[in-house]
Formats: structure tokens, C-alpha cells, sequence
């Protein structure tokens, strides 16, 4: 970039001659709301910001800053993805989407932007507050980078007075909200068998009746009854947590600094086998430390730096938790195992690792004989500058500016061995095996891996805050580069990225009361061609506190009013791996791939916002938004258009800037707060927010006349679930009956149905069940509505919160483990109990599931059966603590000694047709989101 050194130059020397209006602020005991690059004193906000203090986020018992966000945030939309313990992923959209590319929200921790994502590990003890930024107005200065909003992180700081320590120590009891349910080996052989006998081969084609009575025992070891999940996977995992915080400092030095310690337990079992040499117990340990100081050198110049970072050291068997976790299904309950018998006559073959044919990767040697793996992840964050208050030409001037380095590394030690694997024959009267492939046993072998990340920010402003009168001005004008390496998520390699941006914003208040706002970033990156890599990102926005007018001063019953307003634009450059889309690619054989496209540029999304806030009788707060965000320039594929480019593969074509998509929704608050007596107090809120996408264009190719949805993706929302739709007319939407089946007279294009299986609508009226008939199903899978409510109490030294979080109008498809019976060599749960059977429904007992099945049958498809409603209602947190009397405290020389138990995921209300799977991961197979039971004790001295 032409730029880059001009930049670069202003930036360093911004760097030695600045101050953050943020600590102004801070030392001057204003109450302000972080913008990331800039604050604004609290009641002249004209955008649409949700703030939350890191002392609300403590309530969660949680090693993930992410799990904290679950109903704290009105807009902010989360989903645990990943339940692990300590390795979690939670999906986190501020309003939903507006966009099929670059959703995540941008990340902005002390005033810099964050962008390896490596932030998970603070801690709530070390944040003073979190800030979402949702309107354009808030996140235009970001330019290319702030599309899906901000999320605004500031750790506390020190203060002028006698030094204040916080030492607190914490114990979590961890158990997950859904234990999958294995069924004993009596009813697994009975339900193959039935599966065997709607296949037509018979009523006891994978189990005899001798065998049936074998496990029908229950104390023959001829005819095990495994409870594989019983063996492999705790109850109860364990976490620790303690940590130590000194703040203070005097007029020239402020500082604070954090120390915290976590240990975490595994929720998977291994064995102590004697004649192993090394322990594969997985658990992780992990570090955090922060020092904040602030320095004061002059009346005029001041300096701060900032040291955070975290060491996380893992270690793991050689597979992975979550994979061991999906291959424990794989194991029937009649399986013998863990490890064969002793055998006198061939003690080769004794203790030596048993699955079946079907499985390669068993639980038992994957924990216990696959080795293990040590990672050691650090991170990095450093923030250093100085400040200078330019006061001196005017009042109200000052410049600030930086430099932060951010990096993370992780050093992996592998040490891999193989092991044996047996296979029991079908003779259940026997105890025969035979090895299975040509796996052996190994010694342990050395490898070493490494990965690094980094990222460079270089930032430096002016800012100008001043009153005059009734009339109050502040305006900020900045520069930033970014230059970063990180890995493509595809894993496929590490590139460099650099972006550039500037902007300016002001604000004018007259009386307190009328408030101007107008921002403007001009951003550019190196995704686009030179002659499309910059953008600007204007806004404006205003508000009106009406409450301060002489008509409504003095007025008990509408104490407080605000209205507010945005429009603006905001940009987005995050499309993926595929780099420098302007360029045609070319692989080192010289075979073209994607075609370029000079004319790219950033993504374009105009958004509105309106926002009123009301206090009613000093004691209701009510608050309600309503925005739209339009994208009409958003990157899509021009496969679907008129060809081009001839003889060129669909996914080569080259990308488009005229997708066009519209997100629009509705916040909505209201909160009670009020002291009863002296020593009572008492809150009760709640809040939703509603967000609906559509697409109306991706230059789609309409799939024919003879579809009856011949369009997939425009006209829906993202996400959409899709699939046949059951035909319930005769009651249960199974074919009941030969005569039925023939009478419906239906082709399925994926099978032949059988008795027993799903009647799917024929759409299109042409007598075959093919892709031509599918059809929306549902909602999306990301949810069309949030919703929290939230109340407490303190009375004298007792506190109690309760927030209960819940989502509404989301669908989601299951497969696989927990809703495929036909699974590895078959796994069953709690809707396969009740399948059909001609038994069953001349009976008239209840018919949970279709008729089973050995192999893939045409119920084993995306249909409204599998669709499942995703909506929950979960008590996401509860807290009670009891702060000590003063007289006790003080016997141990405390000022104040805290004693807490807090709660999460208490409990779930949802409409999923399995208990056994949890609407958030929509998956039997993986760990499900865990309940969390924590006690803890702080002290302050």
C-alpha cells in the first residue's frame, strides 16, 4: 500500500505524544461509555450501546469469558456450539445477520482491536466492563471492520489511595445437562432384531433367541451388558480457581494487576494400566496474569502500560476429547470389552484392546493406549504509550496514540503409539477373538509442532473536549494500522493481512440535553484491487433528553426521557480464506482456479436505528429499539448468472458485489429497581429482541418449473432448515399398511419405503418423493428471538440474582448419534423405544418413532421429524452470597470477606423430541452444555 509509510511514520510519532480520553475521564469521575477508540459521558449517547460490568459476569462459573454473555447483552445473540470443558465455542452475533460473509462481531479490548481472537481466557475479576456496539453510528469509525458490530472489552485500572488487595479462591462441581442414555443389551438385541424384521430378514437375524435370554440374564459374562458411556465419561468433573488483584497508586502512579490460576478436570476416564510408562489423564491448567499502570511524569505528560497474557498448558490423549466423546456411541452394550480375556494358551492375546468390525477407532485405546499430547499455548497482549495534554494551546486539546503487540503461540509435544484391536466372533457361547487389520502394538514415538500468530496495531488521535456555556463539543480524529498473521480456518496455512483506517467523530450537546453526532472512517485493506481498497463509513445520529425540557421537569410519574436516531453505513472485508479475489488463481501446475474480479470491494451495509428510553416513577426503566440493516453490494458467487466465462468450473467463476440481503428487528426492555427499607433492595427486568433476515438475492440459479421451492436461498432466511415434509392426514404420517402404501401409489427417489416409514408430501403432484418436493421447515437455525428475565434482592449482607435465558422461533436438523437408530451397529435412545410396529399400531399404543431399521432406510433424511424445535428456556444463573459482618472480618484483618455460591444451567424447558439432546448443540454426539455448582470465598484487605 502507497500509504503505509506515511501512516506508519504518523503513528509512531503520535505514539510518544498522546492521552486516552477514556482515563480522563476515569480520573475525573465521569460516568462514560467505552466506544473502544474513544468514550462519551453516558447520557450523550446517541447510538445504540449495551453495557455490563465484569462484576454481573462473575456471577457465571466459567473458565470461557464467552459463556459469561448468555442473556447479560439485549441484541447480543450467543450459542454454545462446543461444549468442552475450557475448550468451548460459543457463536456470538450482535442483531443476527446481516450478511453471508463475516458475521463475527469485532473485538476491542483496552481501545485496540483484537483481531486473533485469542481473548476467551480473561477473566470477569480483571474486566471492569463490556460494552456492545450495535448501530452504525457506534461502529462507523471501525470502517471495514465493523459490520457485525463491536464488542467493546475495559480492564480495570488503578486509582490515587491506600492500596486495595482481593485474594479469592473458588471450587466448580461440572456435570452435562443431557447424559445420553444406553440401553441395556436385553433391549438393544431386541430392537435389532426388530430393526432386522422390518428389513425382512427375519425375526431373529442378529440375535437369537438363546441370546436374547443370555442378556435377558443380566450376571452372564458370556453376555455382557456394557454401559459404555458409564465407563468412559465422569459424572462429575472438578474445577479450581483462585487469584489474587492489587490496585492503587498515588497521583504520579496508578496500577493494577491480576493473577488467576484455573484447573480443569476431564470429563473422560482413563485406567491405570501397570504396565503403562505415562499417565494420558486429560486435564488442562491455564494462568492469566495483568499489570495496568499509569503514569503521571508531568502536569502535561503521562504514560501507561499495559501487560496481559495467559499460559495454558493441556494435555490430551493423542485423539482428541471431542473425538473419543463421538466414537463412545459407536459401542454396542452387548460388546465384550474393554480388553479381551487372559488366555494361558495364547497370552498374546489377552488384554488387548476389543471392538467390532465396524469401528476402527475404539474409546478404551484411543484413552488408554493412543498416547498423549502436551500443548502449551501462550498469549500475549502489550499496550505501551505516552499521553500529553496539549492544554497548552487550547483548552480541551490533547493526542493520544500507541503501539500494541499482540501474540499467540502454541508448541505441541506429540508421542503417538498404536495399539491391537480384537473382534469377538458371533458365537455368544464362546469367548473367541481374532485380531482385526494389521494395527500393532507400539512404543511411544517424539514429534514436536509449533504455530505462531501475531498481530501489530499502530494508533494515534486527537481528541478535543471542551464546554462552553450551554454548548459542549467532542471530537475525536485517529489514524490505525494493522498488520497480522494468523491461519486460515480451513488450517491450510498462515498469511499475513494489513489493513489501514482512519476517521473522525464528533459530538455536539447543547444545554444537556440536544445531541449531534456525525462519524466518518475511511478504511482500506488488501483483500481488494488498488483501485477499490478504500471505503468510507459515514453516520449521524442524534438525541433528544426530553425529560430536561421545562414541560416534563418536575414530573413524578415520567422521570426520564431519551430518544435517539442513526442511519450510516458500515463496511465489511472479512470473505473467508480465499485472499486477493481480484487476481486470477493459478495452482503450482499451472490449473486455473478461481477467477478474479478487479471491481471487488468491501460489503456496504446501511443501517437505521430508533431508540427510546423512559424512567418511570423512579423506579421502571423502559427501553425499546427498532432497526433495519440493508446490504446491497454483498459478495456472492456468479455461477447462477448467464455463463460468461466459457468451459470454466461453477466454483471458478468470479465474485460479484450484487447480493443483496435485509435484517430487521426490535429490542425491548423493561427493569424494576427499588429500595424497599434501609437494608431492602429489589430489581425484576426483562427483555427480548426479536432479529429476521431475508435474502433477496445471490444471483441463485432457479432450480425448474417442476421444483415446488425452486429457489433455496433467496426469499429465505440464512440458515433456513430444509427437507420433506411428513404427510400427517392418516394420523401418525407412517404407511400402516401394504394396501396403504399401494394405494398413495409413491416413488421415493432415495429408496423404497417399507411399512413403517414416513409418508412424505408429493409437492410437485408428480408421484415421485425426490429433491423437487422439499421444502422449508421451521425456522432458521440461528433464532428469530431472544429473550431474558432477571430479578434479585440484597437485604443487609445477603444477595440473591436469578437470570433465566431463552431463545424462540429456531430450528434445528438432527442426525447421526442419538437420532439415526442405523448408526455404527446401532444406537438407540429415548424416541427409538417407540418405534412403529404392526403390533404396536393395531395396539393403539403410542408411535414415537418409524419402523427401524439395520441400514439407511428413506426415513434417514432432513424431514419434519428430524427438524426439531430448538427453542429452550434455561435458568442460566443463579447466585446467592453472603457478605460477612464487619466485626468478623476484621478479626483477620479484612475489610470485607465474601462467600458465594452461584449456579449455571440449572435447568432446561424445550420442545426437542430427544431428552437426550440439547437444543444448543443439536447433537447427541458431542458434550453437551455443562451444570455448573461453584462456592467460592474473596477477601478484601
Amino acid at each position: 500500500m502507497n500509504r503505509l509509510k506515511i501512516y506508519t511514520a504518523i503513528c509512531c510519532l503520535f505514539a510518544w505524544s498522546a492521552v486516552h480520553a477514556q482515563v480522563a475521564d476515569r480520573e475525573n469521575g465521569a460516568s462514560t461509555v467505552s466506544l473502544g477508540y474513544f468514550s462519551q459521558p453516558e447520557g450523550s449517547v446517541t447510538g445504540s450501546i449495551e453495557t455490563v460490568s465484569g462484576a454481573v459476569l462473575e456471577k457465571t462459573p466459567t473458565s470461557d469469558l464467552s459463556q459469561t454473555f448468555a442473556g447479560r447483552f439485549l441484541g447480543l445473540n450467543t450459542r454454545e456450539t462446543v461444549s468442552e470443558l475450557s475448550n468451548s465455542v460459543t457463536s456470538k452475533l450482535i442483531r443476527g445477520v446481516s450478511t453471508l460473509n463475516g458475521t463475527a462481531p469485532l473485538i476491542i479490548i483496552d481501545g485496540i482491536i483484537c483481531p486473533l481472537g485469542d481473548w476467551d481466557y480473561l477473566t470477569p475479576k480483571e474486566i471492569e466492563s463490556i460494552s456492545i456496539l450495535k448501530d452504525a453510528s457506534s461502529t462507523a469509525i471501525y470502517g471495514m471492520q465493523g459490520a457485525g458490530g463491536a464488542i467493546v472489552i475495559t480492564t480495570k485500572r488503578g486509582f490515587a489511595g491506600r492500596k486495595k488487595i482481593e485474594a479469592y479462591v473458588e471450587q466448580s462441581f461440572q456435570q452435562m445437562t443431557r447424559r445420553p442414555e444406553f440401553i441395556p443389551s436385553s433391549e438393544y438385541a431386541a430392537l435389532r432384531n426388530q430393526a432386522g424384521t422390518n428389513d425382512g430378514l427375519g425375526a431373529y437375524s442378529q440375535f437369537s433367541r438363546g441370546d436374547l435370554d443370555g442378556f435377558g440374564e443380566g450376571n452372564n459374562p458370556l453376555y455382557p451388558n456394557n454401559d459404555w458411556y458409564g465407563m468412559f465419561v465422569n459424572d462429575i468433573t472438578y474445577m479450581q480457581r483462585a487469584g489474587l488483584n492489587v490496585a492503587g497508586g498515588s497521583e504520579r502512579i496508578r496500577f493494577f494487576s491480576n493473577v488467576h490460576y484455573m484447573h480443569q478436570t476431564s470429563p473422560l476416564k482413563t485406567t491405570d494400566e501397570p504396565s503403562r510408562k505415562y499417565d494420558p489423564t486429560p486435564e488442562v491448567h491455564s494462568i492469566n496474569f495483568r499489570s495496568n499502570v499509569d503514569i503521571k511524569l508531568n502536569s502535561y505528560l503521562s504514560g501507561f502500560l499495559r501487560l496481559s497474557g495467559n499460559v495454558n498448558r493441556q494435555q490430551v490423549t493423542q485423539t482428541y476429547n471431542r473425538e473419543i466423546y463421538n466414537h463412545i456411541f459407536n459401542l454396542p452394550p452387548t460388546m465384550y470389552g474393554p480388553v479381551t480375556p487372559l488366555n494361558e494358551e495364547a497370552p498374546e492375546t489377552g488384554n488387548q484392546v476389543v471392538t467390532h468390525d465396524q469401528e476402527d477407532l475404539p474409546a478404551y485405546g484411543m484413552l488408554n493406549r493412543s498416547g498423549y499430547a502436551r500443548l502449551l499455548e501462550t498469549s500475549i497482549m502489550s499496550q505501551a504509550g505516552l499521553t500529553l495534554d496539549m492544554g497548552f494551546l487550547t483548552p480541551g486539546l490533547s493526542a493520544t496514540g500507541l503501539m500494541a503487540y499482540q501474540t499467540y503461540t502454541n508448541n505441541v509435544t506429540y508421542t503417538p503409539q498404536d495399539f491391537e484391536r480384537y473382534v469377538r466372533s458371533n458365537d455368544y457361547s464362546v469367548l473367541e477373538f481374532t485380531k482385526k487389520g494389521t494395527n500393532e502394538n507400539t512404543p511411544l514415538t517424539y514429534n514436536k509442532g509449533s504455530l505462531l500468530f501475531y498481530n501489530l496495531n499502530l494508533y494515534a488521535a486527537a481528541n478535543y473536549r471542551r464546554t462552553f456555556g450551554d454548548h459542549s463539543f467532542d471530537a475525536l480524529a485517529y489514524i490505525f494500522y494493522l498488520q497480522q498473521e494468523k491461519e486460515l480456518s480451513s488450517g491450510a496455512g498462515i498469511l499475513p493481512y494489513k489493513r489501514e483506517s482512519m476517521g473522525i467523530t464528533a459530538l455536539y450537546g447543547y444545554r444537556d440535553r440536544y445531541f449531534l453526532k456525525g462519524d466518518l472512517g475511511y478504511s482500506g485493506s488488501e483483500q481488494f484491487h488498488p483501485d477499490h481498497r478504500y471505503i468510507a463509513t459515514p453516520a449521524v445520529s442524534a438525541a433528544w433528553v426530553a425529560s430536561r425540557e421545562g414541560f416534563l421537569s418536575g414530573n413524578d410519574l415520567l422521570t426520564f426521557l431519551k430518544l435517539r436516531a442513526s442511519y450510516g453505513i458500515n463496511a465489511n472485508d472479512q470473505l473467508g480464506d480465499t485472499r486477493f479475489m481480484y487476481l486470477d488463481y493459478y495452482d503450482t501446475a499451472g490449473n486455473e482456479g478461481l477467477k478474479g474480479n478487479p471491481s471487488l470491494s468491501a460489503e456496504k451495509i446501511k443501517k437505521q436505528n430508533y431508540g427510546i428510553e423512559a424512567g418511570l416513577l423512579d423506579a421502571f426503566t423502559v427501553q425499546f429499539e427498532y432497526f433495519i440493516n440493508k446490504c446491497d453490494n454483498m459478495l456472492v458467487n456468479s455461477a447462477g448468472t448467464i455463463p460468461y466465462y466459457q468451459g470454466i468450473a461453477l466454483n471458478n467463476y468470479p465474485k460479484l458485489n450484487n447480493g443483496r440481503m435485509e435484517n430487521k428487528g426490535f429490542e425491548a426492555s423493561l427493569l424494576y429497581r427499588k429500595p424497599v427499607s434501609e437494608n431492602l433492595e429489589v430489581y425484576a427486568g426483562a427483555g427480548v429482541h426479536r432479529n429476521r433476515n431475508t435474502v433477496f438475492k445471490i444471483n441463485e440459479a432457479a432450480a425448474g418449473d417442476d421444483y415446488a421451492y425452486p429457489y433455496r436461498t433467496e426469499g429465505f432466511r440464512i440458515q433456513q432448515q430444509w427437507g420433506y415434509l411428513i404427510d400427517y392426514s392418516n394420523g401418525n404420517g407412517m404407511f400402516n399398511s401394504e394396501a396403504e402404501k399401494a394405494a398413495r401409489n409413491l416413488t421415493y427417489a432415495f429408496g423404497t419405503p417399507r411399512v413403517g416409514d414416513f409418508i412424505y408430501q408429493d409437492l410437485n403432484s408428480d408421484g415421485v418423493i425426490d429433491e423437487k418436493d422439499q421444502a422449508p421447515i421451521g425456522y432458521s437455525r440461528i433464532p428469530q428471538l431472544y429473550y431474558n428475565l432477571n430479578a434479585g434482592l440484597t437485604y443487609k449482607g445477603v444477595e440473591l440474582s436469578l437470570l433465566f435465558q431463552g431463545t424462540a422461533q429456531a430450528s434445528v436438523t438432527v442426525s447421526g448419534v442419538g437420532a439415526y437408530e442405523n448408526t455404527a451397529q446401532g444406537v438407540f435412545s429415548d424416541i427409538h423405544r417407540n418405534a412403529w410396529t404392526p403390533e404396536r399400531y393395531a395396539a393403539g399404543e403410542k408411535i414415537s418413532y418409524p419402523a427401524l431399521s439395520l441400514v439407511t432406510s428413506t426415513n434417514h433424511v432432513a424431514n419434519s421429524f428430524f427438524v426439531m424445535d430448538a427453542s429452550y428456556l434455561r435458568l442460566r444463573n443463579l447466585e446467592l452470597a453472603w457478605t460477612l459482618p464487619a466485626s468478623v472480618s476484621r478479626k483477620i484483618a479484612s475489610e470485607k470477606i465474601r462467600i458465594a455460591f452461584n449456579a449455571q444451567n440449572l435447568f432446561t424447558v424445550d420442545r426437542m423430541r430427544s431428552g437426550h439432546i440439547d437444543p444448543e448443540t443439536g447433537t447427541a454426539g458431542a458434550f453437551q452444555p455443562c451444570r455448573v455448582y461453584n462456592i467460592g470465598i474473596s477477601l478484601n484487605f
